[in-house]
C-alpha cells in the first residue's frame, strides 16, 4: 500500500517519464527538467514540473474502517487528485526561441497523452494506477494560478493525476 511519500513518488514518476522521453532530442540534459516552483529564482532548468494543488476525490470516499487482524480497524486510503503545471523557464540561458519552447511543450503533451496511465513498476500502487488527464482550464483560471505566484501569465500545460491513494 502507498505510504506518505506517494505524492512525491507520483511527481518523481512523471519527472522520470519526461526526462526519458524528451532528452536528448529537445532538451540535452535530464537535469534541465526539474520539479520546481515557477517562482524559484534558479535558472538552471528549461522545463519545470509544478504541483500547485492537492484535492480529495470525494466520489471515492469510504467512511468505514478496514478490519485488520485481532479486531483492529484502520481507515481506508484517501484518494487524492494532484494538479500540475508544466512550464518553460523563461529565464533559462539555454532556451533559444519561442518556436523551440513550443516544440518542448508539444512533446511534453505528447508524452503525457501516450503514458496516461502511470505505473510505478513496484506494485506499491496496488489499489489503482493513477491516470493523467489534461485540464480544460479557462484563461482566467490559468491567470489566477500565476497571479498567486506574483508572476505574469505564462504558457503552460495543465494536467491532473488521480486517483493517488494515500494510506492512513
Amino acid at each position: 500500500m502507498a505510504d506518505f511519500s506517494i505524492i512525491s513518488d507520483v511527481s518523481n514518476a512523471i519527472l522520470k517519464l519526461l526526462r526519458e522521453q524528451i532528452c536528448p532530442e529537445l532538451i540535452q540534459s535530464p537535469e534541465a527538467i526539474q520539479m520546481i516552483s515557477p517562482s524559484d529564482k534558479n535558472a538552471d532548468y528549461q522545463l519545470g514540473l509544478y504541483l500547485y494543488d492537492i484535492q480529495e476525490l470525494r466520489e471515492y470516499k469510504q467512511l468505514d474502517l478496514i478490519r485488520l487482524e485481532k479486531g483492529i480497524g484502520k481507515y481506508p486510503p484517501k484518494p487524492l487528485n494532484l494538479y500540475y503545471a508544466l512550464f518553460i523557464n523563461s529565464k533559462a540561458q539555454m532556451m533559444s526561441d519561442a518556436e523551440n519552447e513550443q516544440r518542448i511543450l508539444g512533446r511534453a503533451m505528447q508524452v503525457l497523452m501516450d503514458n496516461s496511465i502511470l505505473n510505478d513498476n513496484t506494485g506499491e500502487w496496488e489499489e489503482e494506477n493513477p491516470s493523467i488527464t489534461s485540464l480544460p482550464l479557462s484563461f482566467e483560471d490559468k491567470t489566477k494560478i500565476w497571479s498567486v505566484l506574483s508572476l505574469p501569465y505564462q504558457l503552460a500545460v495543465y494536467f491532473s493525476v488521480a486517483p493517488v491513494m494515500l494510506s492512513s
